[in-house]
């Protein structure tokens, strides 16, 4: 099996797990990696907490692809967990906490931007952020807190560099780096088979939560064998990775 992102380690939260929902919003199984299922009871895939509850351990099954998706979802190892009321949306991945880490926190969805192109001064910014020159840059979410823009700045040599960035409403702008290194004709630079190209559209922050800690970016990273989730937190400049997981998902 590929790796659906290169060079990243899978990184846990103490307070946060993810699972992903299956073809009708009644489940959920964990992803890894995972400690203690049987005390997670809430869980958030947008803007919205609703209480779950932890089921059983579910066996790999016989017909198990390997892939963790709706159609492969009976198949698949894991904790499994059900909402305790109405249901989830379908297909995606979620965050999975305790009742005592979403009380800490209040929930804002992000509304997503048609990725129009950043205006000039936001290029502006976006150039002087990395001191180089842009190859795009367009805004992709709205939040209370500010906005979401992606930049991805011209190859140097064999150095490739892509950056989602909060732009606050006042403050310091903050900052998630995707370097990679480029080759010609190479498939594959930030995710497997993604021909040395960073689309815009396939990373998205679907909420934020503010607590404790600050601000926390909840964001999912499509790819063409599988999809990233991050749960991001702004220190300082920096739009750091606290806890990450993935599913692989290429075509069954």
């Amino acid at each position: 099996m590929l790796l659906t992102l290169l060079a990243v380690s899978l990184a846990t939260s103490p307070e946060f797990s993810f699972a992903f929902s299956n073809g009708d919003g009644t489940q959920l199984l964990a992803l890894e990696p995972l400690t203690a299922p049987s005390e997670l009871n809430r869980v958030a895939c947008d803007g919205r907490v609703l209480d779950v509850k932890y089921v059983r351990e579910q066996p790999a099954g016989a017909k198990d692809t390997g892939r963790q998706t709706a159609r492969n979802f009976a198949q698949v190892k894991g904790s499994l967990f059900t909402p305790v009321k109405g249901t989830l949306p379908v297909e995606t991945v979620c965050l999975l906490g305790t009742t005592k880490a979403f009380s800490k926190r209040t929930l804002e969805a992000v509304t997503p931007r048609d990725d129009e192109r950043c205006d000039a001064s936001t290029e502006a910014l976006m150039v002087g952020l990395e001191k180089r020159k842009l190859a795009q840059c367009s805004a992709t979410g709205a939040l209370k807190a500010g906005r979401m823009t992606f930049a991805k700045y011209e190859v140097e040599k064999d150095s490739a560099l892509a950056i989602v960035v909060l732009l606050p409403n006042t403050g310091t702008p903050a900052v998630r780096r995707f370097p990679a290194k480029w080759e010609k004709d190479s498939p594959s630079c930030w995710r497997a088979d993604d021909g040395c190209e960073f689309d815009s559209t396939n990373y998205r922050v679907a909420f934020v939560m503010r607590g404790p800690a600050g601000l926390e970016l909840f964001a999912r990273w499509a790819g063409p064998e599988g999809e990233n989730v991050e749960l991001l937190r702004v220190t300082g400049s920096e739009l750091k990775v606290i806890a990450s997981s993935s599913r692989y998902w290429a075509p069954e």
